[in-house]
């Protein structure tokens, strides 16, 4: 071993090498999603929960007042019941609708641009609600161990990012590198996002 070489004694050390700088990668990725339009309204988010084939439990959860993910709203084959599901919807509870990419030709179009810019599959979700101001309006401060940019679609509602609060509408794109506590804390009007994992 030369001098100055470290060895490599660990098995986490030469797991996980260092990992260059994020952002730049992030901020490029997230320009892309900006500046792709979603034609998106709740009329049209409402139509497409209708497939009922498409929204297999547990692709359609809904985040009750414990923040637990709610689906006692499919049948017994486990496809959805619009109406029982659309009531909790009314009632201002926010849904949690996983695997988004393939939903409209806008999401296909971005996801064919992300794969070509990231040279791998991505997995996106979205939050939709009808506004409230007495339900949980998602989860408790969280991170996750990859990335994560998030998309507004219609609707504002208010974020705390690292202790920071913030109001995103459609105009904004958020950038939440790993590890980041985050969460929305209010979203008393209808509103859909589109968060898309950046993982490799």
């Amino acid at each position: 071993m030369k001098n100055g070489e470290k060895r490599l004694n660990s098995y986490q050390q030469w797991q996980r090498p260092p990992v260059s700088d994020p952002m730049p990668y992030l901020q490029e990725a997230a320009d892309i999603i900006q500046s792709h339009e979603i034609n998106l309204d709740e009329e049209g988010i409402l139509d497409l929960l209708q497939i009922k084939y498409r929204w297999p439990e547990p692709s359609l959860e809904v985040i009750n007042q414990c923040q637990k993910k709610s689906n006692g709203f499919f049948d017994s084959r486990g496809y959805i019941i619009f109406d029982k599901w659309k009531r909790l919807f009314d009632l201002g509870f926010t849904s949690l609708l996983s695997n988004v990419m393939d939903l409209t030709s806008d999401l296909r179009s971005l996801d064919q641009k992300l794969f070509e810019y990231k040279g791998s599959e991505t997995n996106a979700n979205m939050y939709l609600s009808a506004g409230t101001v007495f339900n949980r309006a998602s989860f408790d401060p969280h991170n996750h161990d990859y990335h994560v940019i998030v998309k507004p679609i219609y609707g504002t509602c208010t974020w705390s990012i690292n202790g920071q609060t913030k109001e995103a509408d459609p105009s904004d794109i958020l950038i939440i590198p790993e590890g980041t506590m985050h969460s929305v804390i209010a979203s008393p009007e209808p509103r859909l996002s589109l968060t898309i994992n950046m993982s490799g």
